[in-house]
């Protein structure tokens, strides 16, 4: 079972070679972001160091949007029918779905490393062994989004519906998080949201482990990203077992 898993992981890992455009492109989202919007508006707030708070969080939004990636991929797979070819190999559903989420995390934090390392550079390192406990934080965010993407493509089934869900959602999780500004500027109907959005944690979690300032408990957030990656593994998990019974995609 653990050479299946890891076989896994391995091709969902090998397949960042065959988005090499999609990455320029997120990581030019990124530069853009952080060197103009970023500079721009870190003239205009009050907060201390805005132009690292941002491009903190900025990196977090880039991670989210890489990692659930994995959705469109197995949305794409199934259109050519290479999902029923996975579901006929000797590999059990569970195996295969966990190796997709941690595959999809580990591919999405390599995929991210020239906007990470620009962080860092930007920012700067005070203290290696907490940034190291930070990043793990990022690793668990990454396995989380990849089984949310997952789980929403195994229950619908289709690659509009998914595209339009996934659109949804981005629009709602990045700006109900502290991602972009403070919880402290939020006003309430977003900061009570934000108090339970992963990103939140993760973002918050991230600056904690670069020495700038940061809103939340590290502890408190590595257990809830522990939880979010559980629960939306977990989650995949049965919806794929339960979607793919008995048969494949269609």
């Amino acid at each position: 079972m653990l050479d299946h898993l890891l076989l896994v992981i391995e091709r969902d890992v090998r397949m960042i070679i065959q988005y090499k455009l999609f990455l320029i492109i997120r990581w030019l989202w990124y530069f853009l972001q952080v060197t103009i919007f970023g500079l721009a508006i870190s003239y205009l707030v009050v907060v201390e160091n805005y132009l690292f708070y941002y491009a903190a969080g900025i990196y977090v939004a880039t991670l989210y949007s890489t990692a659930m990636f994995v959705a469109f991929d197995i949305s794409e797979e199934a259109e050519h029918g290479f999902v029923d070819y996975l579901l006929s190999l000797p590999i059990d559903r569970r195996v295969l779905i966990v190796g997709r989420a941690i595959g999809g995390g580990i591919r999405s934090f390599l995929a991210t490393i020239p906007p990470l390392l620009f962080t860092l550079y930007l920012i700067g390192v005070r203290d290696i062994p907490i940034l190291i406990e930070a990043s793990i934080g990022l690793l668990l965010l990454s396995f989380g989004v990849a089984g949310l993407g997952i789980s929403i493509v195994s229950f619908l089934k289709s690659g509009d519906k998914t595209d339009i869900l996934l659109g949804a959602i981005d629009a709602f999780i990045i700006r109900l998080s502290t991602v972009f500004y403070p919880k402290a500027f939020m006003p309430p109907f977003y900061s009570a949201p934000a108090a339970v959005n992963p990103l939140t944690h993760a973002a918050e979690l991230f600056r904690w482990g670069l020495g700038i300032q940061s809103e939340g408990d590290p502890i408190f957030s590595f257990i809830v990203l522990l939880a979010f990656m559980i629960a939306m593994t977990t989650t995949g998990i049965y919806l794929y077992e339960r979607r793919m019974e008995g048969g494949g995609w269609t």
